[in-house]
C-alpha cells in the first residue's frame, strides 16, 4: 500500500482508533488519563513503519484526544508526516512535482495543544496531559490574558491550537535563550484541514521563508545555524520535515553510526527516521540501520508483550501466586515486568528504556 498525500483528512473515530491499537500493538498505542473528573484518552505511535501509517486513519495516530465516556474528539494535533528522503513518498521524484505554498521555521521543542473540559482549559503534549512541558505553557497562557483568549475562541469554532515550547530548560538539540511558546497554527477537527492564516495575538507566531523550490532549500539548509530545519506544506496540504546540516551534526550521528547502543536509544526514542534519511544515499548503511531497527524492536517488544501477555491471564491471582506462577513462566526480565504491571497497571517505560540499552538485551536470545 502506498500514502496518499490526502490521508491525513481521514479522521478517525475513537473506535477506529482503538481497532488500530488492538490489531497494531507494536505501532500504536492508548493511554487515559483522568482530566478534572472525566477520562481522555489519547492515541500514538511507538516505533511504527512506513506501511503502518498507510492504515486507514493511521496518519492522525499523532496525539488526536477523545473523552472516553462520551467518544467525543477534543483534540486534533499535527497528523504524521515525514522527513526528506526518509521513505518513497518522500524521496525528490515523489515531490519535485508539488507546488510549495508555505515553508515555516521548524522548531526544536515539544508541541504543545490544548483542549477544553468543564469548561476550563488544558494543555498537554503528544501523549501527556500532565507533563512538565504542558505545566509550564499553562502558566504563560495563564498570565497572558489575549493569548489565552485566542486559544479558547479558537477551541469554540472547532480548532485545536498548536504551539511549540522552546525553552533554555527542554533543550533537545538547538539551544534556545528564552522560553515562550510559538504559535504553529490550528487544525480544523470536523474536516482536518489546517488553518495557517489566523495570527495569535501577544505571542510569536512561526516564522514564514521565503524559499522557492527544494533545490534552493536543500541549499540554504548546509549553512542554516542555529535552527532545527523547515516545514513545508504543499499545495494538497501534505508536508515534509527539511532538517538542517548542524541540526545532524549536533547529534554526532557520523561518529555514532556503529555504535549499537547509540542507535538503539535512537530506535527506542523515534529519532532513527532522522537519521535514516540523512543516509539516504548511502545504500550499506541504511540497511545497516534497518537491521538493527529490526533487531532491536523484535527484542523489544517481545519482552514487553510475554510480560503484558501474562499480566492479562493472571492479573486475578493474588500476589503469592502471581509471583510464583509469573517465575516459572517467564524470563526474568519479563517477571520483573510483570511485577510493575501487578504492582502499578504499567511499567516504568524510560526505566526499561535504559536498562534494555545499557544490557543490551537485543542480544539475549
Amino acid at each position: 500500500m502506498k500514502l496518499n498525500s490526502k490521508d491525513y483528512l481521514n479522521i478517525p473515530t475513537y473506535d477506529e482508533c482503538m481497532s488500530l491499537v488492538e490489531s497494531n500493538p507494536d505501532a500504536f498505542i492508548t493511554k487515559d488519563e483522568n482530566v478534572d473528573g472525566i477520562d481522555v484518552t489519547t492515541f500514538g505511535y511507538r516505533l511504527a513503519s512506513y506501511s503502518d501509517f498507510t492504515l486507514n486513519g493511521a496518519r492522525n495516530m499523532r496525539g488526536i484526544t477523545f473523552r472516553k465516556d462520551t467518544k467525543k474528539l477534543i483534540a486534533l494535533p499535527f497528523h504524521k508526516f515525514f522527513n526528506y528522503n526518509e521513505n518513497p513518498y518522500t524521496m525528490d521524484e515523489s515531490i519535485k512535482n508539488k507546488n510549495i505554498v508555505r515553508i515555516t521555521e521548524k522548531y526544536d521543542g515539544s508541541l504543545i495543544y490544548f483542549f477544553i473540559i468543564n469548561g476550563k482549559l488544558y494543555a498537554k503534549t503528544k501523549m501527556n496531559c500532565f507533563s512538565e512541558q504542558s505545566e509550564w505553557a499553562m502558566k504563560i497562557v495563564e498570565n497572558i490574558s489575549l493569548l489565552k483568549k485566542g486559544i479558547i475562541d479558537l477551541i469554540n469554532k472547532g480548532f485545536t491550537p498548536m504551539f511549540e515550547f522552546i525553552s533554555p530548560r527542554n533543550q533537545i538539540v538547538i539551544l534556545y535563550s528564552s522560553e515562550e511558546l510559538v504559535y504553529l497554527g490550528a487544525r480544523n477537527m470536523n474536516t482536518g484541514e489546517y488553518n495557517f492564516e489566523y495570527k495569535m495575538k501577544d505571542c510569536k507566531n512561526a516564522e514564514y521563508l521565503p524559499f522557492d523550490s527544494i533545490e534552493t532549500l536543500n541549499k540554504i539548509l548546509k549553512d542554516y545555524y542555529g535552527h532545527e530545519g523547515v516545514v513545508v506544506t504543499f499545495e494538497d496540504g501534505d508536508m515534509v520535515k527539511f532538517k538542517t546540516s548542524e541540526y545532524f551534526n549536533l547529534h554526532k550521528v557520523k561518529e555514532n553510526i556503529y555504535n549499537e547502543k547509540a542507535i538503539a536509544n535512537l530506535i527506542l526514542n523515534e529519532k532513527i527516521d532522522d537519521i535514516k534519511a540523512a543516509f539516504s544515499t548511502s545504500k550499506e548503511l541504511v540497511d545497516y540501520i534497518e537491521d538493527m531497527e529490526f533487531k532491536i524492536k523484535k527484542h523489544y517488544f517481545k519482552l514487553i508483550n510475554h510480560a503484558q501477555k501474562f499480566y492479562n491471564f493472571n492479573k486475578e491471582l493474588d500476589r503469592k501466586n502471581y509471583a510464583i506462577n509469573g517465575q516459572k513462566e517467564l524470563s526474568k526480565i519479563e517477571f520483573g515486568l510483570a511485577m510493575e504491571f501487578y504492582l502499578n497497571g504499567m511499567y516504568d517505560i524510560e526505566k526499561f528504556k535504559e536498562r534494555f540499552i545499557d544490557k543490551k538485551m537485543w542480544e539475549e536470545e
